[in-house]
């Protein structure tokens, strides 16, 4: 929720919890449920909306022409021939596509330079709270290392890959990020 990204209602469905009803609240991967009840928290959108995003009729998805603007991004951050533009234009072409494929726009999100993901806060559990792992905003910058341009690519890509968890985590072990 930090980024304040419009494809949230797409992809997921709010809270029906008491505590964080009309929210969007999950669990974080790794968290120790254990005893704990998190059922009414966010789903895949499988029932939010006039028109869900999910079903059980929902074709799979292999790769979407974000994840390639993702991809060209990277070629053209490492110097790569053919690309096909700057890595700055790939980058934010890869964030409006996914914005097209899911139906939704924004005139500020890319020029967003302040924030940042949330920390997480798990309801019902402290164990499971976990601080700021990425302080990376979303506007590209030219002054930037290329780490940190890298950075900024693979975690857009990562969130313009939803619900594909397996390039993700492909991404995260190919890359460390996103942090």
């Amino acid at each position: 929720t930090g980024y304040n990204d419009p494809r949230i209602g797409k992809y997921f469905d709010k809270s029906t919890d008491a505590a964080s009803a009309g929210e969007y609240k999950g669990i974080r991967i790794g968290s120790n449920v254990g005893l704990f009840s998190y059922g009414k928290y966010s789903t895949i959108n499988f029932k939010d909306g006039t028109v869900p995003s999910f079903n059980l009729q929902t074709p799979p998805v292999l790769m979407t022409a974000a994840e390639v603007y993702f991809l060209r991004a990277e070629a053209a951050l490492r110097g790569w021939n053919n690309a096909g533009g700057t890595a700055q234009q790939l980058y934010e072409q890869g964030i409006n596509t996914s914005f097209a494929q899911w139906g939704v726009t924004s005139s500020t999100y890319v020029n967003d330079a302040t924030s940042v993901p949330d920390d997480y806060t798990d309801p019902l559990n402290a164990a499971n709270n976990a601080a700021l792992s990425s302080k990376i905003t979303i506007k590209w910058e030219d002054a930037a290392s290329d780490e940190v341009k890298l950075q900024r690519i693979i975690t857009q890509k990562w969130i313009a890959n939803f619900p594909e968890g397996q390039e993700a985590w492909s991404e995260f072990r190919r890359t460390g990020y996103p942090a």
